[in-house]
Order: C-alpha cells, then sequence, then structure tokens
C-alpha cells in the first residue's frame, strides 16, 4: 500500500509540474500613483525613527531550512527572552534588544509571525506551525484526486493555495502594516529570477514597482521567500509606472562609489535594481525561495550599508536617534551534512545521492564564504565608526550544527529533514538545541558580560 500511494502522488506530482505552465499567476501589488509619504513607510529609517536602537544595534538573521529552521530560530527567540542583564540596576530582557531580523525562506515564519504577534509567539506558535504537519495539509490541499482533477480545469498556480493557507492558518490575514513598530524591523528576503537577484520587502524596493509594500499581505512575502522551485511556482509581482518614480539620489551616489572604487559587489546590488527602471525589461518580477541567492539572510546587511554610502553614512542616519556601544550579529544556520553511501563501494552513486550532495556542497561552500565574508564586515564597520569617545564592540555569534560536541546529537540533528512536518519530539530537540548552543557560545558570552559590566 505504501508504494502504491507513493507511485500515485508521483504521478500527480509529476502531472502537476508539467500542468504547471498554464496556470495564470496572481498579481497583489497594486499600483499607485503617490508612493507612501514618509510616515507610512515600511523602512528601516522610520522604524528606527519610532523605535530608537539605544546602546546596542543587535540583528539576527534567520536561515533557510523548512520548519527545522524554523524552530532552530524559535529557540534562540525563546533563549533571549530568557536572558536578562542589568542596565543601570534593572533586568533587561536581551530579546527587547533586537532591532532587525533578516529571514530567508523557513526561517521567515518565525521573523514574521514574531515581527506581527510579538511575545504571543511564545504562546501559541509551537501548535500553529512547529508541531503541524504543514506538509501534509498542503499535499491535501494539492494533491488529492479530487483537487488535482479541479486543478486540470483551474488557471490558479498551486502557490495561490498555499499563500491561502498561510494567510488563514498562520498570519491571519496581516499586512505589513500590522508589522509591529515597537518590535524589531523584519526583513523578508526572496529570490528574483529576472533581476537575477535578491528581492527584500521593504518600501525602498517596492518604490521601483510604483506598489505600496503596507497593503500586501505577509503570508505572500513569507511564501515567496519560501518557494522551492519546481516544487512551488513562482509569487509574481508587477512593475507599474503610476507613479512616475525616478531614480533616487542615493541610488545615483551609489553608482559613483562603485566606479571609483571598482566594487563589483556594489555593482551588482545597483544593477539589480537599475533593471526594475528599464522600460525595456519584462514588466513582471517572479520571485522564488530566498535561499537561492543567500540562505543565511546576511547579505541584505552587506548590501544595505553598501547602498547606503558605507558604514561611516549608514551610521550617520541611525545615530541621529541611537549611541550604539555595541553591535551584535546572531546568525542561525539550520543547514545540515546530508548522509548517503556514495564512496562507500564500487557502485555508482543514485541520481537523488548526486543531487542531494551537490545541493549541499554549494550551499554550505557558499554558507561558509557569506559568514567569513559578514564577519570580516562588521569588523570592518565597526572600526571605521569608532571613535576615542564611544569606542564600539562588535560580537558574531554563529549558532550552527558544527558546535554540537556530542555524536549522536548532532546525526540527530543533521538527520532532521529539510520540510514543513516534523515530528514533536523533533521540533523540541531543535529548540533546545538552540537554546543550548547560544548559551555556550563564547562570544555570547562575552556579550552578556560586556553588558553587564558595562551597564552596572
Amino acid at each position: 500500500m505504501f508504494k502504491i500511494n507513493n507511485i500515485r502522488n508521483s504521478i500527480l506530482i509529476l502531472c502537476a509540474f508539467l500542468s504547471a505552465c498554464s496556470a495564470i499567476a496572481k498579481v497583489e501589488n497594486e499600483a499607485v500613483v503617490d508612493l507612501p509619504g514618509v510616515e507610512h513607510r515600511y523602512s528601516a529609517v522610520q522604524h528606527t525613527k519610532h523605535q530608537p536602537l539605544g546602546d546596542v544595534l543587535f540583528l539576527l538573521a534567520f536561515s533557510g531550512g523548512g520548519t527545522r529552521a524554523a524552530a532552530l530560530s524559535y529557540g534562540v527567540l525563546e533563549e533571549l527572552k530568557d536572558t536578562q542583564y542589568q542596565n543601570s540596576g534593572n533586568g533587561t530582557r536581551l530579546l527587547d534588544e533586537v532591532d532587525r531580523i533578516s529571514s530567508v525562506s523557513g526561517g521567515s515564519f518565525t521573523s514574521a509571525y514574531y515581527g506581527l504577534f510579538g511575545d504571543q509567539i511564545f504562546d501559541d506558535f509551537k501548535d500553529v506551525f512547529l508541531y503541524k504537519n504543514i506538509q501534509g495539509e498542503l499535499s491535501d490541499l494539492v494533491l488529492t484526486f479530487s483537487n488535482f482533477i479541479g486543478s486540470m480545469f483551474s488557471t490558479e498556480s498551486r502557490t495561490e493555495k498555499v499563500i491561502d493557507y498561510y494567510d488563514e492558518h498562520i498570519f491571519r490575514g496581516k499586512t505589513f502594516a500590522d508589522l509591529k513598530r515597537s518590535g524589531p524591523f523584519i526583513l523578508i528576503n526572496a529570490t528574483d529570477l529576472n533581476s537575477s537577484s535578491q528581492f527584500v520587502f521593504v518600501q525602498n524596493q517596492f518604490d521601483f514597482l510604483c506598489s505600496d509594500l503596507s497593503q500586501f499581505k505577509v503570508a505572500r512575502a513569507v511564501a515567496a521567500s519560501s518557494a522551492v522551485p519546481i516544487l512551488f511556482p513562482p509569487v509574481i509581482l508587477k512593475k507599474h509606472e503610476e507613479c512616475n518614480f525616478q531614480k533616487p539620489g542615493w541610488l545615483s551616489r551609489a553608482e559613483i562609489k562603485a566606479d571609483e572604487e571598482d566594487d563589483l559587489r556594489l555593482q551588482e546590488s545597483i544593477d539589480s535594481l537599475n533593471f526594475y527602471l528599464d522600460k525595456n525589461n519584462p514588466p513582471y518580477v517572479t520571485l522564488v525561495d530566498g535561499g537561492i541567492t543567500d540562505n543565511l539572510g546576511l547579505r541584505t546587511v552587506m548590501r544595505n550599508i553598501s547602498l547606503s554610502g558605507g558604514a561611516h553614512k549608514y551610521y550617520n542616519k541611525v545615530n541621529q536617534y541611537s549611541s550604539i556601544k555595541q553591535v551584535v550579529m546572531i546568525v542561525v544556520d539550520a543547514s545540515t551534512r546530508s548522509e548517503n553511501d556514495i564512496g562507500n563501494n564500487q557502485s555508482l552513486p543514485p541520481i537523488g545521492d548526486i543531487v542531494s550532495s551537490v545541493t549541499s556542497i554549494q550551499l554550505h561552500l557558499y554558507n561558509t564564504e557569506t559568514s567569513v565574508l559578514l564577519k570580516e564586515k562588521l569588523k570592518e564597520w565597526v572600526q571605521t565608526i569608532s571613535t576615542e569617545e564611544n569606542p564600539i564592540s562588535s560580537y558574531y555569534i554563529n549558532i550552527n550544527a558544527t558546535a554540537i560536541e556530542d555524536e549522536q546529537h548532532r546525526n540527530n540533528f543533521n538527520a532532521v529533514p529539510t520540510s514543513f512536518s516534523l515530528e514533536k519530539e523533533q521540533a523540541d530537540m531543535l529548540i533546545d538545541t538552540a537554546k543550548s548552543l547560544l548559551r555556550q557560545n563564547p562570544e555570547y558570552k562575552r556579550l552578556l558580560s560586556d553588558l553587564n559590566r558595562n551597564n552596572l
């Protein structure tokens, strides 16, 4: 029975893939004649005006990796909630210091939920998402025989059914206007196949589409961030022209800087934005999983600082409202090492094992390069903005499976699949692992020690 059901599902999946070409995308970013005014923009600068950074610039990055990533990210939030330091004689939760969360794919479920509902996440997120068989429920929506037959006579894509599910059962119809100003600024990352670059759900990006992000559903953004290619059709946005948007001054200045310094990374970021200004380019934005361009959610940070003109100019923007003494970056990397029998015998490996290994190798190499680059950049930025009167310290804290000392525990971690369905015991193990890894991290211990000493 198991084999028959698998064969039937495989046939239905294959047929669904083949029929996806006839689906018509639903476009939900409406055109506006006037872009949102200053007070109504979903941007980091506006968020900082309402929520000053204080003495600590605290950033979190949540990686992709399905429910595994969501659970690890949740565990870090829970540990930060349970950790206090003495601030002028008063106990302050470390979680309340978090200013920005950049997320990708599975990590975006946790970041978006926390951004919308705050501490309520600790009451119901496990039941709403982590303990739930999301993958099974989505399969029932898309791959049951009756739904499959119905889809043959519909132009709606499978992704739209997924978005409807996320909207109803997880994010409760909320838009970006509902993201709390009292919490951290949430950066949800996807990949645009047209511009071949990262796409970030912030108003500055939506300006290029002549759209108002505040009216956009959070569920649709998270679906774009986690739309694994082939498995889920892309999320489509429309590039409108009604607002007559012109190239902003900060982009023109970035072009000059990239040319003068021969900065290829900055030039790529510039090119990805100029792409939307060229009327000869396709009028649609085609969004898929953010992990394709950055599975750690870190390059958004580098991109923003680079486009702003560098660390000093970015610091001057936010320092109007704050006096930063510490810069903290916690990276939650949920990637695992794939296990197979390649090389154990003379038999040629199956295609599935080859594809899994190739993907794993590419992901880990890219993750490593991104992490090392950000760590080096963080030190460079802090040196740039530090002065004798206001020395600034940096803390780079990387949470990943390599720090798990117990071999059996590490093997159990690596055995957790990249899916949207985990056993309750697996989810709890991941949450506890994240909390333990954070508590034991030497850089985290140094941060707590410095915070308590500096705030006596």
